[in-house]
């Protein structure tokens, strides 16, 4: 069955083939999709409804607005129209500045995608990614309104959604961060059938910002299950209460694993897996470990939650933990650190698109925590 949601592709990957599929497969508008034959109008009707729509998406959990697609009376992409190209640019800037200057406060994803048709005009896609400090309001015509977005409508929010929106936006980033302390937590055996076994290892959380915000319950299965970065060895597949738990060189005499990740129900993903060893007398951490596995880890989390209809904007969090007195090597032998932060949480990044540049934080917060000022452009092999 189709899945009527934002469409599946990182903004900047979009092509036409995206939006002529939309008719193709007779997608619908839905929580997180709109349609609009023409661009939003600067009258005073046209004001009120495409912030209503961004505002509520913000206030919600995103979504595309899809501008150039006709629908039908149902709601259901019929064909690709496209808009003039002409005088676009000022369009753009109209509202804009109308975000600007009419929302408040000011909604912080918000991003255009420009499509050309074969016969010069296009289609935009405008991509609102659920927001942190929401609720936000639409301040115009001397009133004061909040939106949110259900099926496929704009719904004015009541008393109480207010007061629930609020409540969530003022303890929302503690709630998102609790999900890494627990995964933190868990590398020890807690709340897991296991531990990761005691060496340096790094703890990675991904999940969209929207995590909290809706009550997911994902059917993950081994197909569609996220695997540790560089799982050689055994790998083992155990279902639990919260989700399906991938081990990598699972001990059962040990009772330890050399790596893991928790593909949660919720609709986020969890991972460990050790980045060192003591050998020789030497505690030594491999940077490769984490400058080359991290961003894939990213990647594939990504990959494998949008299928379910999830999307960004994305939030990643990482801690390293064991690393205490351990240092890493550089070229030529040059060995740096040890560190002395133990745990370390390198930090969070919150983004659209989770590529390197946008990873690029935690990164180099891991060369700081060895004492490393200029990451090396070649690791060590």
């Amino acid at each position: 069955m189709l899945c009527e949601d934002m469409i599946d592709r990182a903004l900047d990957q979009l092509s036409l083939d995206d939006i002529t599929a939309l008719v193709t497969f007779g997608r619908s508008e839905s929580r997180t999709l709109d349609f609009k034959e023409a661009f939003p109008g600067g009258d005073h009707k046209g004001v009120r409804h495409f912030l209503a729509d961004v505002t509520a998406f913000a206030n919600t959990d995103g979504g595309d607005i899809v501008i150039g697609v006709r629908e039908d009376k149902n709601g259901v992409a019929a064909e690709v129209v496209g808009i003039d190209r002409a005088g676009l640019d000022q369009e753009l800037r109209r509202v804009e500045d109308q975000l600007r200057s009419l929302v408040d406060p000011r909604v912080p994803q918000f991003h255009v995608k420009e499509l050309a048709l074969p016969d010069g005009r296009v289609v935009l896609v405008m991509r609102v990614g659920a927001s942190l400090i929401a609720p936000h309001r639409v301040t115009h015509d001397r009133s004061s309104r909040f939106f949110r977005r259900a099926n496929r409508s704009n719904f004015e929010m009541s008393t109480a959604d207010l007061r629930q929106a609020f409540a969530s936006s003022n303890d929302l980033p503690d709630r998102i961060r609790d999900l890494h302390r627990k995964a933190v937590e868990a590398i020890s055996g807690k709340d897991m059938p296991t531990r990761v076994i005691q060496r340096p290892t790094l703890v990675l959380t991904v999940a969209p910002l929207s995590v909290l915000r809706e009550g997911r319950d994902i059917r993950v299965d081994r197909d569609y299950a996220v695997l540790p970065p560089d799982p050689m060895g055994g790998i083992h597949y155990m279902v639990g209460l919260d989700g399906l738990i991938v081990f990598v060189d699972r001990d059962e005499s040990e009772g330890c694993a050399r790596a893991w990740s928790v593909n949660h129900r919720l609709g986020y993903v969890d991972l460990a897996w050790t980045i060192g060893r003591e050998a020789d007398g030497k505690k030594m951490v491999w940077p490769g470990k984490v400058v080359d596995h991290l961003p894939g880890a990213v990647t594939s989390a990504i990959t494998r939650l949008r299928p379910h209809s999830i999307e960004g904007p994305w939030i990643v969090m990482a801690t390293l933990t064991g690393i205490r007195d351990y240092r890493i090597i550089l070229g030529d032998g040059y060995w740096k650190g040890p560190a002395w932060q133990d745990p370390a949480y390198l930090g969070e990044v919150i983004d659209d698109v989770m590529d390197p540049d946008a990873l690029g934080p935690l990164i180099e917060g891991f060369w700081r925590l060895f004492g490393v000022d200029e990451p090396p452009r070649q690791l060590p092999r």
